[in-house]
């Protein structure tokens, strides 16, 4: 059954054309889905990964985790916990603010070697965005990019948005082996591949820095909220910086 609720924070004059309301339905045995109607920006982004904080504090032991994303919040309780939360989630959410500057999270820098070496099908990016391949690093580097959410696989960050020019779809046939630290566009977004895997993104550089570790004591990188500004480094550099040339 879905319910559905008032932001709070309605004369918030940055929000008077958006709907304001959201619906909590339950979407599993121990598993609440808020789902916000509301096309997404960095504002809502913000907002959802407070609402992510709020709730883990609020219920603590009771959660087994908070999956925050573009426009909607999954919050998953441990097996042993009955009961309907709904009303008291819908209490949580209430006294969160949507007005708060967006402006909170890190800036985070990735050093990156932009370049067909670690890039198999740069010509044919550069041919599809009309770019060549200077023009298409002063893009990516031009200014930081916002982390919408992290998902798809541990530390995998949807980032946005890139130029118009830049964006282009995902690929129709995957590359089945895509190294760590692959800086990668697909659509209107930038992302950088956690672990090896297979993907559907166009490659176009390479970071040295490991984005994703299980064994830090913050395992990702970066977090919802926060901003990623790539900067290009030469060869030599990214050598130094102990990457990995192909």
């Amino acid at each position: 059954m879905e319910k559905e609720f008032h932001l709070s924070n309605s004369s918030d004059q940055s929000l008077t054309n958006m709907d304001k309301i959201y619906s909590i339905s339950q979407v599993a045995e121990n598993s609440l889905l808020v789902k916000y109607h509301q096309p997404f920006s960095t504002h809502l982004s913000v907002y959802i990964a407070r609402c992510s904080e709020a709730v883990a504090r609020h219920f603590a032991n009771k959660v087994l985790n908070t999956i925050p994303s573009y426009d909607a919040l999954l919050i998953t309780f441990q097996p042993y916990i009955t009961g309907d939360f709904t009303g008291e989630l819908a209490e949580v959410l209430a006294k969160i603010s949507y007005t708060e500057d967006i402006a909170s999270g890190e800036v985070i820098s990735i050093p990156t070697y932009y370049s067909h070496e670690v890039a198999e099908f740069m010509d044919e990016i550069l041919e599809d965005t009309g770019y060549s391949l200077n023009e298409l690093i002063q893009e990516h580097t031009a200014k930081p990019f916002f982390v919408y959410m992290i998902g798809f696989c541990p530390g995998f960050g949807y980032m946005g948005e890139l130029p118009k020019q830049m964006q282009l779809p995902r690929r129709k046939v995957p590359q089945l082996k895509i190294p760590a630290g692959s800086v990668a566009i697909a659509d209107f977004q930038t992302a950088i591949y956690p672990i090896e895997m297979p993907g559907g993104w166009h490659i176009i550089g390479r970071t040295p820095l490991k984005v994703f570790d299980a064994k830090r004591k913050k395992p990702s990188l970066f977090k919802q909220g926060d901003l990623v500004q790539f900067r290009s480094i030469s060869r030599e550099e990214y050598r130094e910086l102990e990457g990995e040339i192909p």
